[in-house]
């Protein structure tokens, strides 16, 4: 009869660790004892031989395994004499050898200046003779689901991973109550070969049931109901399940949704979701501070089911020193379908700056919809009425105007990016109805980039910015001030005064027709909360209708200060003016806020 043996193949976790030197590894693929005997064949790829490759590999291997046993195993910690802990490490290597295919290893240890010294004769890896399914009537058995095949060797890795991809297949094409699979590997010593078996419980096809709603306070059920991706009588399938639970978790207006499955009746599951709601209203608060625009402080108040349909009402003070604004919104979400919202606004508005004084009041109304995951965009209407003093004229203007935008989203994190990328441009068409009926186009367009290497001391992020703006189809002297284009300051130029790159006159602010901006940074963190960041920017605006590159950016350089909060960062950056100009620029900017600059 030929000699079986079942395993249970274990996979321990290999992160990257260096190798520890407190023993030694004298690994030999090739033993005479395994080239004397009658299994042994030369020419079989089955058989590890001595390829330095592979040797080294394996041995690499092994070094990580101690090293991380050593680290976080709690028995082995408690060995202190070497014999103890060369047994205990032979038993952990024996295991592993198994797990990389080597099931006729064996390791024996001797002491050396009370260092264990290992010893291995790895034998022939196994591999993988034959692969079968048993499944209850009605399965079909999956087909170029399951990677490993005959001929491979048997490596707990690639096992695993076929038994996660044959759970998923099930999960995704039945509809089964409970989903237990398994696997089985039959190991044959004499052919250095094994069986691998996986397996499926029987279980009855069902589908959903009625689904209800517990402990519901102030949010309408039908409304909770059109956001589940599930109905009674759909297939029924756990993950789908869990999918609905987070669907009502991102509404926002919740703490939890826990949703108990019950048992079946008559072939239907029927499913209790139970809520925990949040509180609905908040209040907020923000500080920042700037050299050029100095002290700045913002208060918000907002109820996040208004009408019990997650409707969002909210208002928002900001006083500093050069502006005043009083802002209100009321947010309808999934609005005609689950990836749209409509939005209504309005603002109150006074600004105060060396390019200009204004007033403004603006109403408006904005669409938007989810199009793909990473993909948004909007289009609205807005009226503006402004009043604007600039050199000592005042004009008055009630600009009519039909923003759109799209927006690609692939960033990690919108607060704090550490990966990805964002690109986003907008259009603006203006109507001036209040006596000129002027017309013009504002458009902008805007990218930046981020790449992290986590492995690298400090986890260095590399950022990148670029924006372009343009005003059409109407002289400049006609645009409003507060319409126009200005650089400079936190949000632009670093090192620079608010708004003052750029056309000047008496070297005040005349704005432009058009801008660019680019900026890089390098972000540093360490510890759990800190971080640094060195950084560059450059940029200018321009008289003319389009982007003139060339000697008029000017650049600033500068360093910052991050505290990581759970929220977002609260980011201290000094700025340097590298085209400094007299009685213009000063020796510095100093800028504090919350979230990244970019």
């Amino acid at each position: 009869m030929i000699p079986t043996t079942n395993y249970g193949l274990e996979l321990p976790k290999l992160p990257f660790i260096s190798s520890n030197t407190g023993y030694e590894i004298e690994l030999n693929t090739s033993s005479e004892k395994y080239k004397k005997s009658k299994s042994y064949d030369e020419n079989s790829s089955h058989f590890a031989t001595k390829s330095s490759k592979q040797h080294d590999s394996l041995r690499k291997i092994l070094e990580q395994e101690l090293a991380l046993q050593r680290q976080s195993n709690i028995q082995l910690k408690q060995y202190t004499k070497p014999n103890k802990i060369g047994r205990y490490e032979s038993q952990l290597l024996t295991t592993r050898l198994k797990a990389e295919g080597f099931y006729a290893a064996q390791v024996n240890f001797v002491i050396r200046n009370d260092i264990p010294v290992y010893s291995i004769e790895t034998g022939p890896r196994y591999h993988i003779r034959d692969i079968s399914f048993q499944l209850p009537k009605g399965i079909n058995r999956p087909q170029q689901i399951i990677k490993i095949k005959p001929g491979d060797p048997l490596i707990a890795e690639p096992v695993l991973t076929a038994k996660k991809e044959f759970r998923r297949y099930i999960s995704s094409n039945y509809c089964l109550f409970q989903v237990k699979t398994d696997y089985r590997v039959v190991v044959d010593h004499k052919t250095h070969s094994a069986d691998v078996i996986f397996t499926l419980e029987e279980s009855p096809t069902v589908t959903i049931g009625e689904i209800t709603f517990k402990d519901l306070k102030s949010i309408d059920e039908d409304y909770f109901r059109d956001r589940l991706s599930i109905k009674e009588g759909d297939c029924f399938k756990r993950h789908r399940i869990d999918i609905a639970r987070l669907s009502l978790i991102q509404t926002n207006l919740i703490v939890s949704a826990t949703a108990k499955i019950k048992p079946p009746t008559d072939n239907k599951v029927p499913i209790e979701i139970t809520i925990v709601e949040r509180h609905h209203r908040t209040i907020g608060a923000g500080v920042g501070y700037e050299s050029d625009e100095g002290f700045g402080v913002s208060t918000e108040w907002e109820h996040r089911n208004m009408m019990n349909r997650g409707q969002k009402l909210g208002f928002d003070i900001h006083l500093a020193q050069k502006a005043q604004r009083l802002s209100s919104t009321l947010i309808f979400p999934h609005f005609k379908r689950n990836d749209q919202s409509i939005t209504f606004y309005s603002d109150l508005e006074r600004e105060e700056t060396d390019a200009f004084e204004s007033k403004t009041g603006t109403m408006g109304m904005v669409l938007a919809r989810q199009l793909t995951p990473k993909l948004s965009g909007f289009v609205g209407i807005e009226q503006a009425l402004s009043k604007v003093l600039e050199d000592n004229e005042e004009d008055r203007f009630a600009l009519l105007s039909l923003p759109a935008s799209l927006e690609y989203d692939q960033r990690n994190d919108p607060l704090d990016p550490q990966s990805g990328w964002v690109i986003a441009g907008r259009i603006q068409p203006y109507l001036d109805t209040h006596n000129t009926s002027a017309t013009f186009v504002k458009s902008t367009l805007a990218a930046s980039a981020y790449v992290t290497f986590n492995e690298m001391a400090l986890r260095p992020t590399i950022a990148i910015r670029s924006a372009v703006g343009s005003i059409s189809g109407i002289d400049r002297k006609d645009v409003p001030a507060d319409i126009r284009f200005y650089t400079g300051g936190g949000g632009s130029v670093r090192g620079y005064p608010y708004q003052s790159l750029g056309p000047l006159t008496d070297d005040d602010p005349d704005g432009g027709m058009s801008f660019s901006e680019v900026s890089f940074e390098t972000r540093l963190r360490w510890g759990k909360n800190w971080g640094g960041v060195l950084f560059i920017d450059g940029g200018t605006a321009y008289e003319d209708e389009f982007p003139q590159w060339g000697n008029d950016i000017r650049w600033g350089v500068g360093i910052g200060i991050r505290y990581y909060t759970s929220f977002a960062p609260i980011r201290f950056d000094i700025g340097v003016p590298l085209d400094k100009r007299d009685d213009i620029d000063d020796d510095y900017q100093l800028y504090i806020s919350i979230g990244q600059a970019f």
